[in-house]
């Protein structure tokens, strides 16, 4: 009895392996849509807004319409493919795809949405739509494809597709719009809550440091000239010091922000 409660669960185990790999297999299945222009594969694609059953080149200007990736018919392990349909699109897996160096250099892990070139993705830069997340490195130094706006470099990279909302606009909806923009100029990219807050924080920090400084020291100064006005000359130097120190503090607090959000 116990020898066939092993097998079992053996057998239970084997199952629910299987399963998984099915269903894992199953997220690569890719579909088969007509072509509205010419889509060549590596291309994000969008489903045409008044044909479902067509693709055209997702556009730069919506991101939120990028449906999937434009892929070789024998790419996947599994494909569906309807009569006279011959552009073959998928919506998660690994596979190549066309970007863009406009946004800065793509690391592996980076999320990438839309370039500013129909069907071309690029480093994510604030958009509230992603396309999936690099799987390789692209500098535009090696493997590059063509030219595009502004200088930047055309390549094929790896990429895990899986199309949906910005992950990181979930915790900034507690972020004033005006400070986000802000913060995210700074660091050419998307940041958490917490990091705008913490350089906030600092900002505020280092502006009341810096003018506390140049208070005391202003005031002290001025009582000093009025108490003795033959040290003029003397009081004038240090407080010359305290303005240089107080300038110090506020650009080291600056600069403090500036890693804490470019880093």
């Amino acid at each position: 009895m116990r020898w066939l409660s092993l097998k079992l669960l053996a057998v239970t185990l084997l199952l629910a392996l299987a399963g998984i790999s099915i269903h894992a297999r199953a997220e690569t299945v890719t579909r088969s849509f007509n072509g509205k222009g010419a889509i060549e594969p590596g291309r994000v694609v969008a489903l045409v807004v008044s044909d479902k059953t067509s693709v055209e080149l997702a556009p730069a200007s919506d991101p939120t319409r990028i449906y999937g990736v434009a892929v070789e018919p024998a790419a996947p392990p599994v494909t569906a493919q309807q009569p006279g349909q011959n552009v073959f699109v998928v919506t998660g897996g690994i596979y190549p795809v066309l970007v863009s160096t406009e946004n800065g250099p793509i690391a592996s892990g980076d999320y990438l949405s839309m370039s500013s070139a129909d069907g071309i993705a690029a480093r994510l830069k604030g958009q509230t739509y992603v396309l999936g997340r690099a799987a390789s490195n692209f500098d535009g130094t090696s493997g590059g494809l063509g030219s595009g706006k502004n200088g930047s470099t055309i390549g094929k990279i790896s990429v895990q597709v899986a199309p949906g909302k910005n992950p990181g606009l979930g915790e900034n909806t507690a972020v004033p719009s005006v400070l986000r923009r802000l913060g995210e100029s700074i660091a050419g990219k998307p940041l958490s809550a917490s990091r705008i807050y913490a350089a906030l924080i600092i900002f505020v920090v280092t502006v009341i440091v810096a003018f506390g400084l140049l208070w005391v020291g202003v005031r002290s100064g001025m009582i000093a000239i009025g108490r003795n006005p033959l040290s003029k000359h003397s009081i004038m130097q240090g407080l010359a010091q305290v303005i240089i120190a107080a300038a110090i503090v506020f650009v080291g607090g600056l600069f403090g922000i500036y890693l804490l959000l470019r880093i």
